[in-house]
């Protein structure tokens, strides 16, 4: 008898509403379920494993409120997590669909039209690329006593050189520097018209590229001969196959955090961490929306990199801005401004914590397998 009054207890739970107008529309319930949106009735601040759950039972159903979402997320700061804290679950996209989705999208894009090796390769550069080659070699050259010796007795010869212009002037006893031109080839080096001595060309230290312009070349001997490179070399790639592969979960696992930082400048405010969630949520998902449009603009139209760099903090900043006036500071430009530059400081602060310990654990893997 007792276990028939606890299943009949049970039932009325699952189908009487804990109120009586449905969160989302507004309609008078007649059930767990609204008759004119579909809205379940459930609890309007659910636990997060009970949101992160109905994420994964809808993570590949879309249907036409994508774009509304998409564009209510774009146009309207901080709207969609106060229609979220409403009680209006069905009129938008869950925002963990939502980050989802521009993740997939970016690393779509990414992998089809990005070269991979060029990722691959850019910690390679630390050792012997274009950008950070040169200051190296430079500094091994002038520590070389022998070496050193042997340039001042060389002639000298004017040539164009491909040399960042910072890295050239701190070293003028090799490279006198006559005047600077335009950057080489889109990338940070700057052409310079300098006098260099010969032995450089004759050791095959600098070689020309087939266009008049010389640049340092591949050859690691004279590197090495003052910085052992292998060990970070390693490193590095490691670090750079980490980032390129599980980028999107990284920066996922950062919302909880962003959340947390929140949360911490609004402790007076009885919100549960849900609601700082889902502001973690949408705000990422704005993130990972303009590093996508930022992406696309860099591939189709060449778009200098800085200038991008540059929209993605200014927008980033005004949205966030925008946001938590809307969402918190609903009268005070002012105390908007102060927040979001402290949430922005946390946010950082959180990615650098994160990216140390990962430095940390690789740096320790590493070594390990070079001991080994």
């Amino acid at each position: 008898m007792k276990m028939e009054e606890q299943s009949t207890v049970n039932l009325q739970k699952k189908e009487v509403p804990p109120y009586k107008q449905c969160l989302n529309c507004g309609a008078d319930l007649q059930g767990m379920y609204c008759h004119k949106c579909g809205q379940q009735a459930t609890n309007p601040t659910p636990k997060v494993w009970e949101f992160i759950l109905e994420y994964m039972n809808n993570a590949f159903i879309w249907d036409t409120k994508c774009f509304l979402t998409i564009w209510n997320l774009i146009r309207r700061p901080g709207y969609l997590t106060n229609e979220f804290n409403a009680g209006k679950f069905v009129s938008y996209e869950n925002p963990l669909k939502l980050n989802m989705f521009f993740l997939f999208v970016f690393v779509t894009i990414f992998l089809l039209f990005s070269d991979m090796q060029k990722a691959n390769k850019s910690f390679d550069d630390f050792s012997r690329g274009e950008l950070v080659r040169p200051f190296m070699v430079l500094n091994a050259l002038n520590e070389d006593a022998d070496y050193s010796a042997k340039m001042k007795e060389s002639e000298r010869d004017t040539i164009q050189l491909a040399v960042p212009l910072e890295d050239a002037t701190k070293f003028p006893e090799i490279i006198a520097i006559h005047r600077a031109m335009t950057d080489y080839q889109h990338q940070k080096l700057d052409t310079l018209v300098a006098s260099v001595p010969k032995v450089l060309i004759q050791d095959k230290i600098l070689e020309c590229n087939g266009s008049d312009v010389y640049s340092f070349s591949e050859r690691n001997d004279i590197v090495d001969q003052t910085f052992d490179m292998n060990i970070w070399n390693k490193l590095a790639q490691k670090m750079m196959e980490i980032w390129t592969q599980y980028f999107p979960l990284i920066f996922l696992l950062t919302s909880p955090l962003l959340a947390f930082a929140v949360k911490l400048l609004h402790l007076k405010r009885k919100r549960p961490f849900i609601s700082y969630f889902i502001f973690a949520l949408h705000y990422t998902a704005f993130i990972e929306f303009m590093l996508l449009v930022i992406y696309l603009l860099h591939l189709t139209v060449d778009a200098s990199f800085d200038l991008l760099q540059w929209v993605m903090t200014l927008s980033s900043c005004l949205y966030l801005t925008i946001a938590v006036k809307n969402v918190y500071e609903h009268h005070s430009w002012i105390k908007s401004i102060v927040k979001a530059l402290l949430i922005s400081l946390n946010y950082l602060l959180i990615c650098l914590m994160i990216f140390c310990i990962i430095f940390i654990i690789t740096t320790i893997v590493v070594v390990a397998t070079e001991i080994s």
